[in-house]
This record gives C-alpha cells, sequence and structure tokens, in this order.
C-alpha cells in the first residue's frame, strides 16, 4: 500500500537551516545509520542528533518501550522525527508534510525501507488536515517552520487529537513566548536548549513523571 495523498511547507527564520541540502540520519532501531535526504526549502530545520538523542530518551523513560506508541508529526521536513520513532519500534507513525518536494522523499525513504503498514505519509497544510483525523495519539511532534509562528495554533489543535497520558513535543526558538502553555494548564515535563532552540515535553497531565 502506497502511502496516502492529500494536498499540497514552509518558510524559514533566522535559524540556520541544517548544513546543507544533504541528508540527516536515523539514529538508532531497525533503521540506525539510514539517510534521509533533505530537501532545498526555505526553514527546513531537521532536527539535529543531540537534541534527537536527547528527546528519545526522555520518550524512553516515559513510555519504557516504543514499541505499542502511535506518533504524529505535524510538520515532517525530512521525516527525521517520524521516521526516528518508527525505527525504534512505534506502532503506527502519521507524518504530515505540505512541501511536495520534501512528501515525495518521504514517500520514497518509506516505499524503500518497506515500512508502508508501519507509517502514513499526507501532503497537507497540517493545520487543515489535523481536524479531519479521527484518532489520538500518544506522541505528536510539533517543529514548524519559525517564522510561521504556528505552535500556539498547533498545540490547541493538537491536544484533541492527545492520548490521555500522550506527550507533545515542541520546537521552538528561545524566544518564543510559551504563554499558551501556562494559559492552556499544560505541564512542561522535560525541557531543555540546544544552540538557539529549546525544546520541550508537554502533557495534559498536571502530575510530572
Amino acid at each position: 500500500m502506497r502511502p496516502s495523498k492529500k494536498q499540497n511547507s514552509s518558510q524559514g527564520v533566522s535559524l540556520p537551516r541544517a548544513r546543507g541540502t544533504g541528508t540527516v540520519r536515523i539514529i538508532a532501531g531497525k533503521w540506525r545509520r539510514t539517510p534521509l535526504p533533505v530537501s532545498d526549502q526555505s526553514g527546513l530545520r531537521p532536527t539535529g542528533d543531540r537534541v534527537r538523542e536527547t528527546l528519545f530518551n526522555w520518550l524512553a523513560h516515559l513510555f519504557g518501550s516504543l514499541n505499542e506508541i502511535e506518533g504524529l508529526d505535524l510538520f515532517a521536513g525530512s521525516g527525521a522525527l517520524g521516521f526516528e520513532l518508527a525505527s525504534r519500534g512505534a506502532q503506527h507513525v502519521t507524518l504530515i508534510e505540505k512541501n511536495r518536494s520534501a512528501y515525495h522523499n518521504l514517500c520514497n525513504m518509506c516505499e524503500k525501507l518497506q515500512a508502508q503498514e508501519q507509517m502514513q505519509i499526507l501532503c497537507a497544510d497540517s493545520l487543515k488536515c489535523l481536524p479531519t483525523i479521527d484518532k489520538k495519539f500518544d506522541i505528536i511532534f510539533i517543529d514548524p517552520p519559525f517564522a510561521l509562528n504556528f505552535h500556539e495554533k498547533a498545540i490547541k489543535l493538537a491536544l484533541s487529537h492527545l492520548k490521555e497520558n500522550g506527550y507533545l513535543y515542541v520546537e521552538s526558538p528561545k524566544e518564543w513566548d510559551a504563554q499558551v502553555i501556562s494559559d492552556l494548564k499544560l505541564n512542561v515535563v522535560r525541557q531543555s536548549d540546544a544552540g538557539a532552540v529549546t525544546f520541550r515535553l508537554i502533557t495534559l497531565s498536571r502530575e510530572p513523571k
């Protein structure tokens, strides 16, 4: 089954994009060291190795095993987060990407890895597509092009698609005003910085683990 197609990512910010338009590698799991192509598009910043390693250490601690996890990447880009999650054993991962070049790269990689049963890839505007998805997820990745200021809107939309005890991963510029997290009475259970970026795991629960 070929990945699903929907509609037709984005632009950038003052942060540098990941080096060049080359590749980013899956860190661990069954596809360890597999290179993922990075499209030449403004604003595309694949999540770096150090940040991903930290994030997935957090997830391993919080979930224990990732084998039953269902994940959603709202702004998939290179697929670094979604493919990393699938590589580490997630039950199913949905990726949404608006840019057609990046979308085709994702589909080609999914086919190459024979991951069609484990992954669904949609070509769509994630903020329009998400309300049409009748499903909830254990982890939702929110890492939009920073210049678009989609963080607050994406968080609000994603909450209704989060399972009880699920987590939102939010990657943002350090200077982003995270007031929405307090306004919605969400709990930041993990947070760290890497260069000009802050990344967080957020939950509906008020009790940190």
